[in-house]
């Protein structure tokens, strides 16, 4: 009954659009309109009024509209010439050699100098446009650009020190799911152009199979298990480590039986009950760690030296896809792989933000253009640099070879680190199990 009012509707409508089409051929004086013309017109008039039919978005860019050709020549104009202090975190070396041999020498071409400052960590550059800012420095800053995301990205957009409106306007923009609420959105906070996306990483637990074996890391229980009847063989960097704060977040989101208690705005009550039950998993986990806990690694450097010599045999990394790099190169075991727990990993992507005050904002979205280009892309999957691609490579010319690149034995497709993929919590949430872990854990 309901298929057939269904089809009653469909067709009245059929014979409405059909009659008002008729009306409006007719008011057209000297203008003569072939049927299979109407006929298309009346697809996609259905295509938009029934519901279930969706229209196809524009084919030149997801949610964006990006520059002009003649707006872009300007900026590429502007940009001939500039040097451009791109203020990243400096400790991995696959990522230095990618930014500097590759990315550089492509911007050389454009006539864009590419100067990597290395950080220890990214809250440096940020403090450092604060402190501009603060003595009054709006034009001339020494930071021209920042490898962000998460927590120092919504530092500045609090502090107004961001350079907006150019991130979904670039060119290789196109590529990139700006209707997505993972990329739009940066741990909960607006990107509203005043980032572009240039990697995605889901983070992976990284291990030597010859002594973790595989029943160990189907589920993070299973894991927490062998850690504890395994001592010295697992640890994790010290919070807030980029990595050791993503280990940190995992284990609380275990410690509380999932993270969907903790979405959303930041309340004080729940993160006290929630870090009361992450301090209990992670003190009885102590003793078990690398040295017993008595110390940890600063980053993700030190961690991978430990691995790489054996004193563990595992980790949590937000570049475990790319962890087969090491391998090839003699530094990792080959017995080296890659797995995600049943109950998922946390993921999250990686932007550049350009300063409000840098005096060389043309050079950076040119540098910006070329990290999103299909062509960076692809070669950061090729030398297993850095996590997945941040744009759609099945929407560019290079899509087949991207989809025939092999999975190397020691890591494992970017779809099944993804599977069930855990959020990151916004910028408030962050802070204060970072907070708490120092207070609760390492202070214990």
């Amino acid at each position: 009954m309901k298929s057939t009012q269904v089809l009653l509707r469909s067709r009245k409508l059929n014979v409405n659009l059909r009659s008002t089409l008729s009306i409006v051929h007719r008011g057209l004086k000297g203008v003569r309109m072939k049927f299979k013309l109407l006929n298309k017109l009346l697809i996609v008039v259905m295509a938009v009024t029934i519901p279930g039919v969706i229209s196809t978005a524009p084919s030149n860019a997801f949610g964006t509209k990006t520059y002009t050709s003649g707006q872009w020549k300007k900026i590429l104009k502007q940009a001939e010439g500039q040097t451009v202090n791109w203020y990243m975190w400096g400790g991995g070396a696959k990522i230095n050699t990618y930014v500097n041999d590759y990315i550089g020498a492509e911007a050389k071409k454009l006539g864009v100098t590419l100067n990597q400052v290395k950080l220890g960590a990214t809250a440096e550059a940020v403090n450092k446009v604060l402190g501009e800012k603060q003595a009054g420095k709006n034009t001339d800053g020494s930071v021209d650009m920042i490898w962000i995301n998460g927590e120092n990205f919504a530092t500045g957009v609090q502090a107004d020190i961001w350079h907006c409106d150019w991130a979904t306007k670039l060119p290789s923009a196109k590529y990139v799911d700006w209707n997505s609420p993972s990329v739009s959105s940066d741990f909960g906070t607006p990107v509203n152009g005043c980032e572009a996306p240039w990697a995605t990483a889901s983070s992976g637990l990284v291990y030597d199979s010859t002594v973790v074996p595989r029943s160990a890391v189907k589920t993070l229980s299973g894991f927490i298990d062998w850690v504890k009847a395994n001592p010295g063989k697992f640890t994790y960097p010290a919070p807030p480590d980029f990595n050791g704060s993503m280990t940190a977040r995992r284990l609380f989101y275990h410690a509380n039986g999932g993270y969907s208690d903790f979405l959303g705005s930041y309340d004080e009550s729940k993160f006290k009950a929630g870090m009361e039950k992450t301090a209990t998993l992670l003190n009885s986990l102590e003793p078990s760690l690398w040295r017993k806990g008595a110390t940890y690694p600063a980053n993700i450097g030190e961690l991978e030296k430990l691995y790489a010599n054996g004193e563990i045999s595992a980790y949590f990394n937000y570049g475990a896809l790319a962890s087969f790099a090491n391998v090839k190169t003699g530094l990792f075991p080959e017995s080296t792989r890659v797995a995600a727990f049943a109950e998922g990993m946390i993921g999250n992507i990686s932007y550049v933000a350009v300063p409000y005050n840098s005096p060389n904002k043309a050079g950076a979205q040119v540098i910006a253009n070329i990290l999103q280009s299909p062509a960076a892309q692809l070669k950061m999957q090729v030398d297993g640099v850095i996590g997945s691609p941040a744009i759609v490579m099945n929407r560019t010319q290079l899509s087949g070879k991207y989809r025939s690149l092999p999975i190397h034995p020691s890591s494992t497709s970017p779809a099944k680190l993804a599977k069930n993929a855990n959020p990151e919590l916004t910028a408030a949430w962050l802070r204060a199990i970072d907070a708490g872990w120092i207070k609760d854990v390492q202070q214990k």
